[in-house]
């Protein structure tokens, strides 16, 4: 066990290079219904819980998509699950339980948005 002090609290925002930031913009406000907090400089900022979510413009050399996967945890699995379908999001596979617990599992269902990057929600449900 690491004993080190605690120096990072959590993860205060993430950024997102877009090629379209405008298209991107509307998809996370429309689709996922992100609150938009404010927009700045040719960027857009989501408030996600605790985290910040940032859309900016694809930068010179700068690659869209990457290797990060973005977990976004619904409030209702069921009702954001069949919301997201409703809105045109695309699941890549069925729901998978990632744990289990009495009365209940933690479930994974990964999608991607309109330009590749990868997302999934997770979040608890009454198991079946």
């Amino acid at each position: 066990m690491n004993d080190a002090p605690m120096l990072l609290s959590g993860i205060a925002q993430i950024a997102l290079a877009s090629a379209e930031p405008l298209k991107l913009v509307a998809w996370y406000r429309d689709t996922l219904g992100l609150a938009v907090l404010f927009e700045a400089s040719g960027m857009t900022f989501f408030q996600s819980g605790a985290t910040r979510l940032m859309i900016g413009p694809q930068q010179p050399g700068q690659s869209v998509g990457g290797d990060a996967v973005i977990y976004f945890e619904p409030r209702d699995w069921s009702a954001a699950e069949a919301a997201l379908e409703a809105r045109g999001v695309v699941f890549l596979h069925p729901a998978q339980a990632v744990q289990r617990a009495p009365g209940r599992e933690l479930m994974l269902r990964p999608f991607r948005d309109p330009e590749g990057h990868a997302l999934a929600i997770m979040g608890w449900r009454a198991a079946d």
